[in-house]
């Protein structure tokens, strides 16, 4: 198990641990109010396993990121969630930068709604090392963005292949080794 370098003191992480569930609630609200009011409502409605499982992942990933965010840092629970959400992401956003604009979301939260009382409780190095982490993850999300990203050009250019490689043979585009061989008998290789 790996751990961040980016340590927070124990009086730190109880503080974040009193304020999550008030960041956690606006951190998802504004991340569903980048979907339009009507896919809000929807999403946000049910939040089932079964039901709405869309709404059910967004849930457990967002919970989990801020759970190890404000709390012990480790890098393989944090991958676990993060994956999840930058999964989902690169499939709906065209850029990384709007599919992780909503890490950048959460420092202004934080920002705003903790940030002078972090400063004058626990310091600047605190609030940078919090920050650190969040970064941290922008950039890990950018990696997985990018991985997920190349697997989905190569299944749409594999399908794109498998629609088209007769049409194109027929049309004499296309090249096919096997075609113009004769067919031996394996008889006849003793």
């Amino acid at each position: 198990m790996r751990k961040s370098s980016v340590v927070l003191s124990k009086e730190f992480i109880n503080y974040l641990e009193n304020k999550r569930e008030a960041i956690l609630k606006k951190w998802k609200s504004i991340f569903w109010d980048s979907f339009g009011e009507e896919s809000k409502r929807f999403f946000t409605k049910e939040v089932d396993r079964f039901q709405n499982p869309f709404g059910y992942r967004i849930d457990e990933t967002f919970e989990g990121l801020i759970k190890v965010l404000f709390g012990n840092f480790n890098w393989d629970e944090a991958n676990y969630y993060l994956r999840r959400l930058v999964q989902l992401r690169a499939v709906q956003e065209t850029t990384p930068s709007k599919a992780l604009n909503m890490f950048i979301q959460l420092k202004g939260i934080i920002r705003k709604d903790l940030g002078e009382e972090i400063l004058k409780k626990f310091g600047i190095e605190e609030f940078l090392k919090l920050e650190d982490r969040i970064n941290a993850f922008i950039i890990r999300g950018f990696d997985f963005f990018m991985d997920y990203r190349e697997r989905l050009n190569q299944l749409r250019y594999d399908e794109w292949k498998r629609a088209h490689f007769l049409l194109l043979k027929r049309a004499g585009l296309v090249y096919d080794p096997m075609e113009g061989m004769p067919k031996s008998d394996p008889k006849e290789i003793n």
